[in-house]
């Protein structure tokens, strides 16, 4: 699936905007484990740099409702150590955060209005049930998945105001701050293959949280993150499973929709048996998602080796920008 056009985008307090998609020149993505970073080129569709610095413990507690950032000095640092690798964009900076920072919600509209600032109001009041916060401290952002005349169903992004100025704070000094800001697996989904009659499920595993999501054809039909608890790999397994057979169910008994097709991104690394498990438990093949050799094909052998192991939300920005 992609995207062709997300309307506000996160971008702070300016005029809103429902351009195209533009890929960002360099894209970091703040994680509680890692931050990393990557230099991309739209014309050729290519990741050219990648840099990963890893954080301690306790660093970074993503959140929707409360601060996030528990010792900006070392985030700070790890950042400034990545985007003197990759770059700072020149003004196009993109920007993933954990998806535990954002909500996700599929709205449904009799009809929604021309105006921009109505259309905003709409969507969160809509997700104002779905927000661990007041819906005036959000900000949103959202894509028209379909349309039927004038009814309207949307893809919305949530996330509060305080929560989103934190990492804009981090990312002051690297060319002003991000012009994009996406949760990371919804940079993910263009990565997943076209195929308009398919039921896909996409499962994100990243530094212990687990997002869920099920695209028919080309729209998102079931969103859920569930928070990081960092258990031992064999529980986190034992988590990921029960949650892509509650995933399952739900989809077959709720939306009469059954499951073609499965995926799993698991960063920075699958634990051992992973996709096994998971297939045993949806009885079918669960390939890893890690992004393509071919969309980085001139990084060095140790900056592939960690675009193999982080690296698939670069690939989907790159793949997106087709």
């Amino acid at each position: 699936m992609n995207w062709e056009s997300l309307k506000a985008r996160f971008k702070g307090a300016g005029p809103a905007r429902s351009m195209g998609f533009v890929l960002p020149a360099v894209a970091l993505e703040i994680q509680p484990d890692f931050v990393a970073g990557a230099h991309l080129d739209g014309s050729s569709r290519e990741v050219r740099r990648l840099s990963v610095r890893q954080l301690e413990a306790g660093t970074l507690e993503p959140g929707a409702g409360r601060a996030n950032i528990t010792n900006e000095a070392a985030l700070r640092e790890a950042v400034s150590d990545v985007a003197e690798v990759v770059g700072n964009g020149g003004g196009r900076l993109g920007l993933l955060v954990p998806d535990g920072v954002t909500r996700v919600g599929l709205l449904s509209f009799e009809t929604l209005p021309e105006s921009h600032a109505e259309a905003e109001a709409l969507v969160r009041w809509k997700m104002r049930d779905l927000l661990p916060f007041g819906p005036d401290e959000a900000r949103v952002s959202f894509q028209v998945l379909r349309r039927e005349g004038k009814a309207v169903e949307l893809l919305a992004v949530a996330a509060r105001n305080a929560v989103l100025a934190e990492y804009e704070g981090i990312l002051e000094a690297v060319d002003g701050g991000p012009a994009l800001i996406l949760p990371a697996t919804l940079a993910l989904l263009p990565l997943l293959p076209e195929d308009p009659g398919a039921c896909q499920l996409l499962i994100h595993v990243c530094s212990g949280s687990i997002t869920s999501v099920v695209v028919l054809g080309q729209r998102v039909v079931f969103w859920r993150s569930r928070p990081g608890a960092r258990p031992a790999p064999e529980e986190l397994a034992a988590e990921v499973g029960r949650e892509a057979a509650r995933v399952k169910a739900t989809s077959r008994d709720h939306q009469g929709m059954e499951i073609s097709a499965a995926w799993l991104c698991a960063r920075p690394g699958a634990p051992e048996g992973l996709s096994e498990g998971l297939a045993r438990t949806l009885e079918m093949q669960v390939p890893l998602l890690t992004g393509t050799r071919q969309c980085a094909p001139q990084l060095p052998p140790a900056e592939h080796e960690w675009f193999e192991r982080v690296g698939a939300p670069f690939a989907g920005l790159v793949a997106n920008a087709g």
